[in-house]
């Protein structure tokens, strides 16, 4: 049997060892963002092409960078207050946004009009949030429940031509 001298240093290294995780998690987390080019955003655009403006706000999921793929491509890693511009093809572009420590993924299809300028926020899915409170297990159930989930989700928040 244990004593209870030994009892409490046990349990004394596993908040110690939780504490470096969490602590390593969040340090690791800070993402950055691989704008294209900021300055694109006062260019013109070239033939039949959109342009996409990405931001995240929030401090929820804070932890984790929010990576962004378009038709397969990774085009940022993008952390809380970061943003990026690119320009896009026109036509059916699909957006997915995802993070290392989730088993599942979050897609947005557009249609991207050639000449205008879409403006899409990434934030956290509460779902996520909520499962991640029961560690892995709580996010592998509910990436099982949803097609579309992930720790973020992503969304048009603004459409409008730009000036050529």
């Amino acid at each position: 049997m244990f004593s209870g001298a030994s009892m409490r240093s046990a349990s004394q290294v596993a908040v110690f060892a939780c504490a470096a995780v969490l602590l390593g998690a969040l340090m690791s987390g800070c993402g950055t963002t691989t704008a294209e080019n900021a300055s694109l955003e006062s260019k013109a655009l070239h033939g039949s092409q959109a342009r996409l403006k990405i931001y995240r706000e929030g401090a929820i999921g804070a932890a984790v960078a929010a990576r962004v793929r378009i038709d397969g491509r990774e085009v940022a890693s993008v952390g809380v207050g970061g943003s990026t511009v690119l320009d896009v093809a026109a036509g059916s572009r699909k957006i997915v946004v995802d993070a290392w420590s989730h088993p599942n993924e979050y897609t947005l299809t557009l249609a991207a009009k050639s000449g205008m300028l879409y403006t899409l926020e990434i934030s956290a899915r509460s779902e996520a949030v909520v499962a991640g409170m029961f560690g892995l297990v709580g996010m592998m159930v509910e990436a099982a429940a949803n097609e579309n989930g992930g720790v973020f989700q992503i969304r048009v928040v603004d459409t409008k031509p730009l000036k050529r």
